[in-house]
């Protein structure tokens, strides 16, 4: 095709109208695909799990002086809860009486991509270490997991373990 043809072709009025619905839609497409997606890029957080909490827990309280062997047992009222990314598309019909909402976990390596992870709050601890029966040890064990695990006091038990 050549210039001359082209013209000829738009000098036609209905041929401008055709192109110009055409490209007025093309930018409506373009426009509404954008804003559906709400996704953020989050970096992989490293799964941890009550036993490393206990494990890490009870490695720093055994640093306390006096306090000897410990173990450590956290409880908690939930599990983790995951909150995922999802792909809204919204979608209203010519006469605006109706909206309709399609909404779709957005996907990564085949499973839903997770935005955050809510950690659930903590119901009790237990410890039980070989210096327990002393009282200083007993409240510095109180205080450390109390500011670790933002945890009042009344929800911690400290017992004196069994000596073998």
């Amino acid at each position: 095709m050549n210039k001359e043809e082209i013209i000829k072709i738009f000098k036609n009025k209905n041929n401008r109208l055709i192109c110009l619905i055409f490209i007025i839609g093309v930018v409506l497409m373009v426009a509404a695909g954008g804003h559906g997606k709400k996704t953020e890029t989050v970096k992989p957080v490293p799964q941890v799990t009550v036993e490393d909490d206990e494990k890490r827990l009870a490695g720093i309280l055994s640093q306390i002086e006096g306090a000897g062997d410990v173990s450590v047992m956290i409880t908690y009222y939930s599990s983790i809860e995951k909150n995922i990314a999802y792909e809204t598309k919204t979608a209203s019909r010519e006469d605006k009486s109706e909206k309709s909402e399609d909404k779709k976990a957005v996907m990564s390596d085949g499973e839903p991509m997770v935005v955050k992870e809510v950690y659930p709050r903590v119901k009790g601890v237990i410890v039980t270490a070989q210096g327990a029966g002393n009282s200083a040890v007993r409240t510095a064990i109180s205080e450390a997991v109390s500011a670790s695990l933002d945890v009042p006091v009344h929800r911690i038990c400290i017992f004196k373990k069994e000596e073998e």
